[in-house]
This record gives structure tokens, sequence and C-alpha cells, in this order.
């Protein structure tokens, strides 16, 4: 069902804001260095995210239900993937310089 696909997607878009201002790309100040660190630390995921979406109405493949398929297991494996990410580009900011 593509639901649990756009709902993690979201999911994923707003972790990826989020540890995208807090963190930017390379220690930039502007708004690009934002954006590069939302295209490049959390967009693949966000992407690999709606793929599993579309790709049951092509294939019929990665659908749910069943809610304990290949589907349902790419997908938090995905979700969870993404948003460790975030968590740990949140730590890295955190520690102090060594």
């Amino acid at each position: 069902m593509p639901d649990v696909a756009v709902m993690f997607a979201v999911t994923l878009l707003v972790a990826g804001i989020w540890s995208s201002k807090r963190k930017l790309w390379k220690g930039g100040k502007d708004r690009m260095a934002v954006l590069k660190a939302l295209m490049i630390a959390s967009m693949p995921f966000v992407l690999a995210e709606a793929a599993t979406g579309v790709v049951p109405f092509f294939t019929g493949q990665l659908s749910i239900p069943p809610p304990f398929g290949a589907g349902t297991v790419l997908d938090a494996a995905i979700l969870v993937a993404g948003l460790s990410v975030a968590l740990v580009r949140e730590m890295r900011m955190r520690q102090p310089p060594t």
C-alpha cells in the first residue's frame, strides 16, 4: 500500500530537514549548505521510500499487505536507516571537537 511509503517518506523528509538545519553541510553557513545536507544525507532515503510506494503499481512486488512481507521489511529498513543517519548527524554535532 503506497500509504505506508508516503507516511515514511514524509517522516524521513521532516527528519532530514530538521537534521540539515541543525548540522549544515561541511560547516557552511548559508541556505545552500542546508540544501546540500538535505540532498546528500536524507534525500536518498526519501526517494528510496517513495520508490517502494511506486514499485507495487508496476510489478506487484513489495506491496503491503501482507503485513510482514518483503515490502514491510524493506520500508521499515529504509525508515530506520534514514532516521539513524539524521540521529548520527545530530549526535556528531553535539560532540566537542577533538
